[in-house]
């Protein structure tokens, strides 16, 4: 160890995880607070506000056309997202739901923090137009 070779890799080893985490850790807590930001705005909109809440996830195929559709009839909607959003359960609670109840994707639409309606497993874009008929 007393090598001077070896102890110049190690002072240049300690420099760059040093340097590394000078930079990952306030990006982690940006990333995290700006995470958490978002899943408590949901909850407050539960609370607070009327809208269509979209629950999908991750690699759904029917998910992504009827998000397309959607979009298309200019309908406001916020996403639920089962496989990113770390509250899931938590707001699916709130609701007075559970995971059995919503097969993916679902539909539901909130007021002022309660469920007046909602649909899951929508498998046809028919399907999903006569929900928002009943919406509008």
């Amino acid at each position: 160890m007393n090598d001077p070779e070896f102890r110049q890799m190690l002072k240049k080893a300690i420099i760059a995880v040093s340097v590394a985490l000078i930079f990952a850790i306030p990006l982690f807590f940006v990333f995290k607070n700006k995470l958490i930001h978002n899943e408590n705005e949901l909850i407050k909109d539960i609370n607070n506000k009327s809208f269509l809440l979209y629950v999908t996830k991750n690699n759904c195929k029917i998910c992504k056309t009827l998000k397309k559709e959607l979009d298309s009839n200019n309908i406001k909607y916020k996403i639920l997202n089962k496989d990113e959003n770390i509250e899931y359960q938590n707001i699916i609670i709130k609701l007075d739901l559970n995971d059995s109840q919503l097969d993916i994707p679902a539909l539901i639409y909130i007021k002022k923090g309660e469920v007046i309606s909602y649909i899951s497993d929508i498998e046809s874009e028919e399907v999903l137009n006569s929900y928002l008929k009943n919406y509008k």
